[in-house]
């Protein structure tokens, strides 16, 4: 499953063996409801380029089924023989970057499934999804925040000055010290929602709009995580709908300012896959929360009302931008097409990926090429090619996170 370990400060309860007992339960409550690897309805539909969209439920099930936990602990509670898959990394981790180290280590997981006897059970990529929606939930797909610096950031940004983290309500704010919004995706839409409100109070202290750069937003969640004891609401959000995200897009206004790769609005930035850096949720929050003034006032000259979101609508609009590939970084199809040549892709699919003699032809596949897609063909066929790759003394390739994003752009020109 990859090298996916260090920190796990952001996990989704306090204690371990607790995290663990959630999870045991949840296993449970899965095995009583009978789940079956059936494949899943094969229709084209936006959810199947999104892990948002998976069941953690079912991905869940899915990590017992498959064997994972025969050699991956969670929260430091069972094997060794691979990767801890619930601490989360020192660095910023994501989908993409998962399915880089999956394929990576690839050979080696398989070598020690082959001695456990596991076999290898075929799956649907709807499965692929689901499991990938069960590392995120367990992880939170976001980067580790630091928080002492978020407790600094919440003087220095004067969040004092409004809010109270003491059980008593003393400020002007609603006091934090039980939030209940203190995970990626409910952060953003309550940072959101509340923007307007907190705009007023601002301006009548006089204080500037404070603006969080780089990764100051993380580090402000992470210090909330660590000082409040509210309850937890990720989990009731998948899975997402990012098919209703993309209504949602239209239906709140969204469309009218941002474009999609040069397509609609104008007035705010494009939210296509045109960037280097994506952000993570947390980031993503940061970005509203910075802009917030300026898309109010200009939401007002159009008069448009501010939206508001509810329930798991701020989950279907972030699935939606993954769709888009908003929250990933910009692959290059030029830098992808040297990836293909020196990995040796080029030996068995040939020069263009149109297919050679030990490889099908890997133009123009019906949906594209997207993270979800790759993890499922590299469990579907990776055993394969990788026998394949033996036999003509072919090492068997490994990708970074931006090698993958490069490599999934050069196929999706073809």
């Amino acid at each position: 499953m990859g090298q996916l370990a260090s920190q796990g400060q952001r996990q989704f309860t306090k204690e371990p063996r607790k995290k663990f007992l959630l999870w045991v339960v949840l296993f449970a409550a899965v095995v009583i409801g009978t789940y079956s690897l059936q494949p899943w309805n094969s229709s084209k539909n936006l959810s199947r380029y999104s892990f948002m969209s998976g069941d953690p439920v079912r991905g869940g099930s899915l990590f017992g089924g498959l064997g994972c936990n025969a050699c991956h602990s969670l929260f430091g509670i069972g094997p060794t023989i691979g990767p801890d898959l619930a601490k989360t990394p020192a660095s910023s981790w994501s989908p993409v970057r998962a399915v880089a180290e999956m394929w990576s280590h690839g050979p080696e997981m398989w070598e020690k499934m082959k001695d456990a006897q596991l076999g290898f059970p075929r799956i649907s990529e709807q499965n692929m999804i689901d499991l990938l929606a069960y590392l995120y939930l367990i992880r939170y797909v976001d980067e580790p925040g630091n928080p002492e610096r978020g407790k600094t950031l919440f003087a220095s940004k004067h969040c004092a000055g409004c809010h109270s983290l003491s059980g008593t309500a003393k400020g002007e704010g609603p006091d934090l010290s039980r939030l209940n919004e203190d995970t990626p995706i409910m952060w953003a839409q309550r940072m959101w929602n509340h923007g307007q409100g907190m705009e007023a109070l601002i301006e009548k202290k006089k204080i500037a709009w404070p603006v969080f750069q780089d990764n100051e937003m993380i580090d402000l969640l992470a210090y909330l995580q660590v000082s409040t004891s509210g309850k937890r609401h990720e989990a009731t959000l998948f899975p997402a709908d990012p098919v209703r995200g993309k209504t949602l897009f239209r239906e709140r206004g969204c469309e009218s300012c941002h474009g999609i790769n040069g397509v609609g609005g104008k007035t705010g930035p494009d939210l296509g896959a045109n960037h280097k850096n994506a952000p993570s949720i947390t980031q993503f929050a940061g970005l509203m929360w910075n802009h917030s003034p300026q898309m109010l006032a200009k939401m007002e000259k159009q008069a448009i009302a501010r939206p508001q979101f509810a329930g798991r609508e701020m989950a279907d609009l972030i699935a939606y931008l993954y769709v888009i590939r908003y929250m990933e970084p910009a692959g290059e199809a030029e830098t992808g097409k040297s990836v293909f040549e020196h990995k040796h892709c080029a030996d068995c699919h040939g020069t263009n990926g149109h297919g050679g003699k030990g490889g099908p032809n890997l133009a123009r596949h019906p949906e594209g090429y997207h993270a979800p897609q790759m993890a499922y063909t590299v469990w579907t066929h990776g055993p394969q090619m990788y026998r394949k790759m033996q036999e003509k003394n072919i090492p068997w390739p490994t990708l970074s996170e931006q090698e993958l994003m490069d490599l999934m752009s050069f196929l999706n020109s073809l």
